[in-house]
């Protein structure tokens, strides 16, 4: 073999033997670059998951703290109500006495409201009608008599229209006061019954009794000499009242009285007025 060839397979071997080594390091450099990417990928996946987890750390941490805060208002919220209710109650302790009679003040003034007519301040149809119905059932356990006036004012109408009604209103002031001047028993009552007209109830009290009374109220607004030009029974206010007596029974209802009375008004009113009727049906 000459030189040269003998050169030239040398030359082939090393060209076979880099060749081969080149391809070596390529698929080792393959499969580093295989396993980078899988360390890529999972340290990507890692990166994600941090990256998360850190989004829920960073969102628990406002939650916490937006809680914080709202604990925080509550507290001082809280707090001051307690400093409110501490100053109630050391006010209320020391001023209980003060703070029980304004209050016992106020029920009394809403009682008032409820059962007070508003222009006479006499009892006013409410407590008329309990008043009534009360004493009917009482006097019906009792056996005891009850007796019922209803009084009118004497053409109030034409008074109002001679006087106005400014002045009617202190008419029937005074004449509620004269008819409440003349019971004195805690049981009886006098009522304005609505209008110019008034009604008293008097428990335990037979006819010669009531008719007593009712002849007293008429003498009683006599006397107040309040002028009526436009009266055709007398020169000053005068009433006209029905008288009824009754034994209650729980058979027969209270309005039955009431109904009596008014009859006896009615009476009263037909022969002549400015006078107390009985009715004896």
């Amino acid at each position: 073999m000459h030189t040269e060839e003998h050169t030239q397979v040398i030359n082939d071997q090393l060209f076979s033997a880099k060749v081969e080594s080149l391809a070596q390091e390529i698929k080792e450099l393959k499969s580093q670059n295989i396993s980078l990417k899988q360390q890529l990928a999972a340290k990507t996946i890692q990166q994600e998951q941090l990256s998360k987890a850190n989004h829920r750390l960073q969102t628990e941490i406002i939650d916490r703290q937006q809680t914080e805060t709202a604990l925080r208002l509550l507290l001082d919220r809280l707090s001051s109500e307690k400093n409110d209710l501490e100053l109630i109650l050391d006010t209320t302790t020391t001023h209980s006495d003060t703070i029980e009679a304004m209050l016992y003040d106020r029920a009394l003034s809403l009682a008032r409201e409820v059962t007070v007519d508003g222009l006479t301040q006499i009892a006013n149809r409410r407590a008329f009608d309990q008043r009534l119905e009360n004493e009917w059932q009482r006097l019906a356990r009792e056996n005891s008599p009850l007796s019922l006036l209803l009084c009118d004012v004497d053409f109030f109408k034409r008074y109002n229209d001679r006087y106005g009604h400014p002045t009617g209103d202190d008419c029937l002031r005074a004449v509620a006061k004269a008819i409440e001047s003349c019971i004195r028993r805690p049981a009886d009552l006098a009522a304005r019954y609505g209008g110019e007209e008034f009604a008293v109830i008097l428990p335990n009290t037979l006819r010669e009794g009531a008719t007593h009374i009712a002849e007293q109220i008429c003498q009683a607004v006599d006397n107040l000499k309040i002028p009526h030009e436009f009266s055709y029974v007398s020169k000053h206010v005068s009433l006209s009242i029905g008288i009824s007596t009754a034994f209650p029974t729980v058979r027969v209802l209270s309005k039955t009285l009431l109904e009596s009375a008014d009859k006896g008004l009615y009476l009263a009113k037909n022969n002549g007025r400015n006078r107390a009727v009985f009715n004896s049906s």
